[in-house]
């Protein structure tokens, strides 16, 4: 029998499954249907929005976006469509999400197919593995497949300060005392997904990487297992046909209260990740009393010292033309405590961090969502908008500066979406900065590009190498300095067998200066 499942997107505080990344609910489940003995046919909200419908009379559904985004290629399943497709669909539904659910919907899946069913459960280990290895043959259907498609590997479920209750607005903490899969159990389900063509991973499921297999469980700040972290960097790093590896959460708390832990496992990292690398940080406020109100991960300090130990062994630049692994910094608005002194505070220590000379790679600000309470937006709207606006000019884009330069040559920029006469892409991986270019290039290929100039939290970039004989009035007019005129007069005078010859054309210094350092060519 043939069994549907439409993803409508996981977006969770540890887990990606918006695209270009596939979470681990869809290959579960599909590995559980593929175990009860029937197939499979894999559907992706976006596709179902262009008008394809399930072909089965028995549809299982994942609607999991409970941390608000923006998103580039696809967009999560709303309120309103998943009871549109209640509605319409004639056979049996089944919806699952992780905020309302007490069980894995994998599990759900199984026992429902092979009429086991008595109420939700948890996957065992044993079930884990087999149905994330038999899973992996469903990436086919998926339309970002092979290419840019990102697999996110769960690494484990739960949060380690579940004996202090977890912060105050994070789900994370529903799914209980972690669980940590076994290392073997990670690489064989890499294996599998790299045999059926996956190259891009992310270590993702688990709050903070540094508390994977720790021992002291049941601490707040339990120390990290250095050993086993380790151990599953060099196996991973040890497997064939991997192009991309990233990872996700770190606790700042736990990463300064162990430090000389932390620096070995993040020496062992940067060995085997990709440039453009991320550790998201969840600071979410620099107030003491909001801090101590939401059961926060870290004081100030702490993250202060993590910032300063990533970026001391991680900001060396890597080939892709990104740092290797930076911090990322996550804030968050409306919790409890908050006063118009929390923006002012949050603010003094993004500018501490700025003026230090350390970079973030990303700074995350958002209203907190109402998934554990009801929080509701900020009561302090016009200072939230305040402190966001002057975080985005005074912080992000003199950051983004120092972290990507002008004349930095961006490696595989994947190129995904044309908006009137410019085009868009990201390199391949853990929230990657947009690279604009004020011209239209073809769709879903890789390109090197060289960046010109930069906005807050975008880039604009031109291909490198930049063939001055051979480009487009569009892509010429977007050189700094030249224009629209002045690229028709660079068009009627081509070609050009030197950069001597284009100066005697442009005839300004000045643009000639800025046109020299873009490594233009001339065949």
């Amino acid at each position: 029998m043939l069994i549907s499942i439409l993803d409508g997107y996981t977006d969770e505080p540890s887990r990606l499954g918006v695209p270009p990344f596939i979470a681990g609910y869809p290959r579960y489940i599909a590995g559980a249907v593929i175990s009860a003995g029937h197939d499979v046919e894999y559907i992706t909200i976006d596709q179902l929005r262009k008008g394809r419908t399930p072909s089965s009379e028995l549809l299982f559904i994942i609607s999991n976006a409970n941390v608000p985004g923006k998103y580039l290629r696809g967009t999560p399943i709303s309120e309103r469509e998943l009871l549109q497709i209640r509605k319409d669909f004639k056979g049996q539904v089944h919806v699952w999400s992780s905020l309302d659910a007490k069980g894995d919907p994998d599990a759900l899946a199984y026992d429902i197919l092979t009429n086991e069913y008595e109420k939700p459960r948890r996957r065992t280990l044993k079930e884990w593995k087999n149905w994330s290895e038999a899973g992996a043959s469903m990436l086919e259907q998926h339309p970002d497949f092979p290419q840019p498609a990102i697999m996110e590997m769960d690494m484990s479920f739960g949060c380690p300060r579940y004996v202090t209750g977890g912060c105050s607005f994070c789900p994370e903490i529903g799914f209980g005392q972690p669980v940590f899969r076994p290392i073997a159990d990670i690489i064989s389900e890499m294996q599998a997904l790299v045999k059926q063509g996956a190259t891009n991973f992310r270590l993702g499921g688990q709050s903070c990487l540094f508390t994977y297999m720790t021992e002291e469980l049941g601490e707040d700040a339990p120390r990290p297992n250095v050993k086993a972290l380790k151990e599953l960097f060099e196996k991973i790093g040890q497997l064939d046909g991997i192009e991309i590896l990233h990872t996700d959460n770190a606790n700042p708390g736990i990463m300064a209260s162990h430090p000389e832990d932390t620096r070995e496992i993040l020496e062992s990292l940067v060995k085997v990740c990709t440039g453009g690398n991320l550790l998201s940080m969840g600071m979410e406020s620099a107030d003491p009393a909001v801090i101590k109100a939401n059961n926060l991960n870290a004081t100030p300090d702490q993250v202060m010292s993590a910032i300063r130990m990533v970026n001391d062994i991680g900001g060396e630049r890597a080939d892709n033309g990104m740092p290797k692994l930076l911090p990322g910094l996550n804030l968050v608005a409306g919790l409890e405590g908050e006063t118009v002194d929390t923006f002012d505070l949050n603010f003094k220590f993004l500018k501490e961090v700025l003026d230090e000379g350390l970079m973030l790679r990303r700074i995350n600000i958002r209203q907190v969502a109402s998934t554990r309470k009801n929080f509701g937006p900020s009561r302090l709207k016009k200072d939230f908008i305040r402190f966001k606006n002057l975080v985005r000019e005074e912080i992000d884009a003199p950051m983004l500066k120092k972290v990507i330069p002008t004349g930095t040559i961006l490696r595989n920029v994947y190129m995904e979406t044309n908006r009137g006469k410019r085009s868009f892409g990201r390199q391949i991986g853990t929230y990657p900065i947009l690279v604009g270019m004020e011209y239209e290039v073809e769709l879903e290929r890789s390109l090197d590009l060289r960046i010109v100039s930069h906005g807050q939290r975008s880039i604009t970039g031109i291909e490198h190498p930049f063939d001055i004989n051979k480009a487009k009035m569009q892509a010429l007019a977007s050189l700094p300095g030249i224009g629209k005129k002045r690229a028709a007069r660079i068009i009627r005078s081509r070609p050009y067998g030197s950069i001597e010859e284009l100066e005697k054309v442009i005839e300004d210094p000045l643009v000639m200066e800025g046109l020299e350092a873009l490594g233009l060519v001339f065949r």
